[in-house]
């Protein structure tokens, strides 16, 4: 049954006077000094939950972390460049610095930014959404339109205020890792007289492509990516379906409560999008292959219980960072957009995945000598909401967001190609299984000559972490001193 918002007449282009110009309080802030020339600050600020209704509308506001680093020979010299980073998602926080610093944070500090690494509202310290935090609110109509509050359109107005609040600098350069590239896409739309330059790893957006077109793409990247970890790991084909048999007859319970059925097993390959993903994946389905013995000494037919742990841990962060689930399909609703854009998402991986048959249906590779069960990758699903303890709570709320038809916009295309918006340069995989390359590359057209786009199958999603070069590559690109790395 599908649950509707009531309808909106959403904005027909992005307003940027929506901005609460001011913080609740002063941005409060502790610094320490770590190995590594490193200058570390903590900054909190409030901001409002909803943008247009200010601090004092009836959702509030939330308390909003930034950490900065900056080279402790350098601790006051506020004519340092400054860099924010937008991590991918979405719902997660920055990754936390190391001491001393590493990959392409060291190659920032080196070129002498001041690095603001930015807690997304609704993660990490920033007022985190969790089962949990959000059981404070009275309903699942409650709960869904304070989180209609958590996408990039919100973010970026945040970013505005740690701009104005705590960087004090007329312009940042923001570099974006996968749905962190969306939010500069619409950074860009709002604010592109904020912006120096913009880096983009593996993060230019579909805009103007719905949902259902962006998963019809992913399942097609999926089966190739499918057909490679099968050829490099070929007994796997008979462990995944020995697997995948036995949860289909018996689905055990999990440490936390959920349930391992195969359709949820069979959402690890997510996995598979990352540079070590192949062996990543590998690695834990060896683990299934030690079942514990029985009174009689026998093997049993059980999965092992360290197996069934370490596929709970590579899925944890759907529970811990539920903001991933809840919004996923909503980062692709542009309200701004033509046609099935605009949303309702609908749960579109899961009517895609029905719409292409045999294919994508377990059921019909059980059979020794069948073609090998396929892995889904960065799929959200409905029954999440079943198999996953900590969501079983929130799928009422999750149902109304994926029938919500009112979504604000995201991007101004108009914005977008026109002289206004700053130098971007962008890195897109070739069998990128999360974000498309065909698309990606039509928003690189739509962005102009400004753009400069580095394709390659040198790296996968990963590739900025990966690899302290693609930021360095990358920046001479935004900058101009370089064309692209070749």
């Amino acid at each position: 049954m599908l649950f509707f918002w009531p309808a909106v007449q959403p904005l027909l282009r992005l307003s940027s006077h929506l901005l609460s110009l001011h913080a609740l309080a002063a941005p409060s802030a502790g610094e320490r000094e770590l190995p590594g020339n490193l200058l570390v600050r903590e900054h909190v600020i409030q901001v409002p939950v909803c943008h247009e209704a200010g601090p004092a509308g009836p959702l509030g506001a939330i308390d909003l972390f930034v950490r900065e680093l900056v080279p402790a020979d350098k601790p006051s010299d506020t004519t340092l460049p400054c860099l924010l980073y937008l991590q991918g998602g979405p719902g997660f926080p920055s990754r936390r610095p190391t001491a001393p610093p590493s990959g392409w944070v060291k190659a920032a500090l080196e070129q002498r930014y001041r690095v603001f690494l930015l807690d997304q509202r609704g993660t990490g310290r920033s007022s985190p959404v969790t089962a949990q935090s959000l059981a404070s609110l009275a309903s699942p109509s409650l709960q869904a339109e304070y989180l209609s509050h958590f996408r990039a359109d919100s973010i970026v107005r945040d970013c505005e205020l740690v701009r104005r609040q705590v960087c004090k600098v007329p312009k940042l350069t923001l570099l974006g890792q996968s749905f962190g590239g969306f939010c500069i896409l619409t950074y860009l739309s709002l604010f592109p007289k904020s912006i120096e330059r913009a880096i983009f790893t593996f993060g230019l957006a579909p805009v103007g492509r719905s949902a259902e077109e962006v998963y019809r793409a992913t399942f097609t990247r999926m089966e190739e990516r499918n057909r490679r970890f099968y050829e490099r790991y070929p007994e796997d084909v008979e462990v995944v379906r020995a697997i995948v048999a036995s949860l289909e007859k018996e689905p055990p319970a999990l440490p936390r409560g959920g349930t391992l059925t195969p359709r949820r097993f069979l959402q690890l390959g997510l996995l598979l999008g990352s540079a070590s993903g192949f062996e990543d994946l590998h690695d834990l389905l060896e683990l299934s292959k030690c079942p514990p013995p029985t009174a009689t000494g026998e093997s049993s037919t059980l999965l092992p219980d360290h197996f069934l742990l370490a596929v709970e841990e590579a899925q944890q962060q759907f529970e811990t960072n539920p903001i991933y689930w809840l919004l996923h399909e909503a980062i692709y609703c542009d309200g701004a957009a033509e046609g099935a854009a605009r949303g309702p998402s609908d749960w579109a991986a899961e009517r895609v995945q029905a719409s292409l048959g045999e294919r994508w249906d377990y059921t019909r590779r059980l059979e020794e000598g069948a073609p090998p069960v396929l892995f889904s990758g960065e799929m959200h699903y409905s029954w999440m909401g079943d198999d996953y303890a900590w969501l079983r709570p929130l799928k009422p709320a999750a149902q109304l967001l994926a029938g919500k038809q009112d979504w604000g916009p995201l991007y101004d295309q108009q914005v977008l190609s026109s002289a206004d918006c700053p130098p971007v340069a962008c890195l897109v995989s070739y069998e990128d299984i999360y974000v498309e390359r065909k698309f990606a590359e039509e928003t690189a057209t739509m962005l102009g000559g400004k753009a400069k786009l580095w394709i390659t199958n040198e790296f996968q999603h990963s590739g900025l972490r990966d690899d302290p070069a693609v930021f360095e590559k990358l920046l001479k690109m935004a900058k101009g001193v370089i064309a692209i790395p070749s």
